[in-house]
């Protein structure tokens, strides 16, 4: 089966608390505040600009996230990055098309450092540079 990406604001509420929920189980924690802080910060996520929030889900269970917040270092104290992922924990397949998700976005938002900078993590990670090993993927 083939994992699903997909952006915050095309899930439910409920989806919405059960992918915050499991943040922490994918080693994500935010900079500053909890959880209801980090939702009200992604609830502010519109159309083709960032902040974006993507997720990736499998049978149900949120696996995988990256944050698309800004190119620049933004007085945002939840996420105080310009992305912030876990591409590299994810099985190759779904890693490539995580980050290219992200480039798209990013092109479509107009931030093409971020595209760029995203584009440079694909390649590596095309190569196994800054990735787990398959055998220890999610």
């Amino acid at each position: 089966m083939i994992d699903e990406i997909i952006n915050y604001h095309d899930l439910s509420e409920q989806e919405k608390d059960k992918a915050i929920s499991q943040l922490e189980e994918l080693g994500f924690t935010p900079a500053c505040g909890g959880i209801n802080r980090m939702k009200n910060e992604m609830e502010k996520s519109q159309g083709n600009t960032l902040p974006q929030y993507i997720f990736v889900r499998r049978n149900g269970e949120f696996i995988g996230y990256m944050f698309l917040i800004a190119e620049s270092e933004k007085d945002n104290k939840v996420f105080p990055w310009w992305a912030v992922d876990n591409s590299d924990e994810l099985p190759l397949a779904t890693d490539i098309r995580l980050l290219q998700f992200g480039i798209e976005i990013c092109k479509k938002a107009e931030c093409f450092q971020l595209a760029e900078r995203l584009q440079c993590q694909l390649e590596n990670h095309k190569k196994y540079i800054g990735r787990r090993p398959e055998t220890i993927s999610r």
